[in-house]
């Protein structure tokens, strides 16, 4: 059994959606094209809106997807966010 399988085929485009965004946000705060946290999650949670548009989801789902890679990419971010200067609105 393999992982697209068992995870089955919409969620296993949102994982791996998820992962090759991860990738791109290191490589755009390493350029220095990202660098405010805001500004990283704004962008995390437009191309996950674009990507989500794609697949033929019910809003709900399509709402709970969102924050699911939201969080996924935040949470794979963090070592990244500490080791470059990130800049963050302080209220």
């Amino acid at each position: 059994m393999t992982v697209a399988e068992f995870y089955g085929g919409v969620d296993y485009s949102i994982t791996q959606f998820a992962v090759q965004l991860t990738h791109e946000i290191k490589e755009k705060i390493a350029k220095r094209e990202l660098f405010y946290k805001e500004q990283i999650i704004r962008y995390i949670e437009r191309r996950a809106t674009f990507f989500l548009q794609t697949l033929s989801l019910s809003p709900a789902v399509s709402a709970i997807s969102r924050k699911e890679v939201t969080h996924h990419v935040l949470f794979k971010l963090k070592p990244i966010l500490n080791r470059h200067t990130v800049f963050q609105i302080v209220k």
